[in-house]
């Protein structure tokens, strides 16, 4: 048998993902990204205990949590990321420059409400068979960042976008997953 000029075999995957992958945030892209994009589906399991056990058992784990996150550094800071990156931020008048614009967050200690999060957040990769998967959360939450300005080179902006259960659709328990794994075929 001759050896594949590829270096794959039969047995081998072939619908790996490629590239550093595309983050948007409704129908916009978020931003340009330096190293990729991560996702964490954030699982935690915990085996039930009992007096006498030695190791963990089958079925007696359950998943006790999920705290899904998309996290990458951004290396561009637009208005409309600003308003993203802060939840609940409104323009304000600046006063400072003439025709500039200022955002503000909410208070410490404020309640968000709904228009405060960040809707249909997708974080995208091409498929090495066409076609794209993605990660999506219907409701999220930018819920840190950090701006980091660097000599010689673009700003780096550390950022983690959570998701969160909505509990306003119809049918939803809180046990519900606040995120998908979308296979989309190949257009």
């Amino acid at each position: 048998m001759t050896a594949p000029l590829t270096g794959y075999t039969s047995s081998l995957p072939t619908d790996v993902l490629l590239d550093s992958g595309v983050l948007y945030v409704g129908a916009t892209v978020f931003g340009a990204f330096a190293g990729g994009l991560k996702f964490d589906p954030g699982l935690e399991y915990r085996a039930i205990e009992f007096d006498g056990k030695r190791s963990p058992v089958a079925a007696l784990d359950r998943k006790a949590s999920v705290m899904p996150v998309i996290s990458g550094t951004c290396i561009q800071l637009s208005t409309t990321n600003v308003g993203q990156l802060e939840a609940g931020a409104t323009t304000v008048a600046s006063g400072a420059w003439t025709g500039s614009t200022s955002y503000q967050g909410k208070r410490a200690g404020s309640l968000l409400v709904s228009g405060d999060y960040l809707t249909n957040v997708r974080c995208i990769w091409l498929r090495g068979s066409g076609g794209m998967v993605q990660v999506r959360f219907p409701v999220a939450l930018c819920t840190k960042y950090d701006i980091t300005s660097q000599d010689n080179a673009e700003i780096a902006i550390a950022i983690e976008i959570q998701a969160r259960l909505d509990m306003t659709v119809s049918g939803a328990n809180v046990g519900d997953m606040p995120y998908r794994i979308e296979y989309i075929a190949a257009i």
